[in-house]
């Protein structure tokens, strides 16, 4: 007959057999395949849902989103390498904009570390420069004969 302490020490050792031998194979763990799921239901549940969430927590529709995402990938060169998609890499440089998050909070809710939040960040940050002249209106100045009465102005003569 085993004693509790034997029992507990049998689980340890099988939990941690489970955990390297799924590592040496090359298979998720469990870890991994929980954090994984989370991620899609976080993006499901921002992008998928409607555009009432999109709007919510992207400041943009769903379509607009997804336009925004082949603009980057395509005019920007924005791509997965395999480890963030795309979508997750667009929504979380969004929500830091957005909602002023900082990185702890997109680590929490991602399931990534810092490393990997502020990596793809900057990845969509660079994207988004590349396209500046596409996405950025110019500013054109205001004419002096201009009837609209938001832009009128009022000369001061100077004494």
């Amino acid at each position: 007959m085993r004693s509790k302490h034997e029992d507990l020490m049998l689980f340890f050792v099988l939990t941690l057999f489970v955990y390297f031998r799924d590592r040496i194979s090359g298979q998720l763990s469990l870890g991994g395949r929980m954090n994984s799921r989370i991620r899609r239901e976080t993006l499901e549940h921002i992008v998928s849902e409607g555009d009432r969430n999109c709007i919510w927590e992207l400041r943009m529709n769903t379509n607009v989103f997804a336009n925004l995402c082949e603009l980057l990938e395509v005019q920007g060169g924005l791509n997965e390498d395999g480890h963030v998609n795309l979508p997750e890499q667009v929504v979380t440089f969004l929500i830091i904009l957005a909602h002023h998050k900082k990185n702890r909070s997109l680590q929490v809710r991602f399931c990534r570390s810092s490393e990997t939040v502020s990596k793809y960040f900057n990845k969509v940050l660079k994207a988004v420069i590349r396209i500046q002249s596409i996405l950025f209106a110019k500013a054109t100045p205001v004419e002096e004969d201009c009837l609209d009465p938001t832009w009128r102005r009022s000369k001061v003569e100077l004494i």
